[in-house]
């Protein structure tokens, strides 16, 4: 999965996983990351209407910017599993850039599952806010859209990260062993 750190037999030459697991990990992260670009192009396209409808007519779309923020937040969730899958997080390597590849790969053991556990537990505390949102009938302040929609994105999100990053950990601790 670490093209500069030489070809694994878990992927293929440009590093997605070969292993049915692997496989389908990948193939629902990016699953989501699709459903995450396509909310996005519409909340873009709403954002242009609703500037041109103010500009032309003085009429935005009302209560657009609750709609931004939600749909944004869901997509950011959305994102975060594939983000994982092709190694695309941010990583300082500052200190381990000149260490042993071993090391460097052990590291990412850490933050994967470090990551994990705190996906899992977003999951979780998500799973426990969205349900009290939705006992409770809160609702967004103009549109009054219900806010306990937007919580299952987060925790189908979240569980998926979890899991990602518990598959990403083994498959280096696999690399770290041989």
């Amino acid at each position: 999965m670490y093209p500069e750190h030489g070809a694994i037999e878990e992927t293929d030459t440009i590093g997605r996983p070969t292993d049915p697991v692997g496989r389908a990990l990948l193939a629902g992260a990016h699953a989501f990351a699709l459903l995450g670009g396509i909310i996005m192009v519409g909340l873009a396209g709403m954002v242009v209407v609703s500037v041109f409808g103010r500009w032309l007519f003085s009429a935005p779309i009302f209560g657009d910017f609750e709609m931004v923020a939600m749909g944004t937040a869901v997509t950011v969730f959305l994102y975060l599993p594939y983000c994982h899958m092709r190694r695309g997080n941010v990583i300082v390597d500052l200190f381990l850039s000149r260490t042993p590849k071993r090391l460097q790969i052990f590291f990412d053991v850490i933050g994967a599952i470090a990551l994990g556990v705190i996906a899992g537990m977003l999951s979780w505390r998500m799973t426990v806010g969205g349900l009290e949102t939705l006992e409770t009938n809160e609702t967004t302040y103009i549109l009054a859209l219900p806010l306990w929609w937007a919580f299952p994105f987060g925790v189908l999100a979240m569980g998926l990260l979890a899991l990602c990053c518990l598959y990403t950990a083994s498959m280096d601790l696999k690399r770290i062993t041989r």
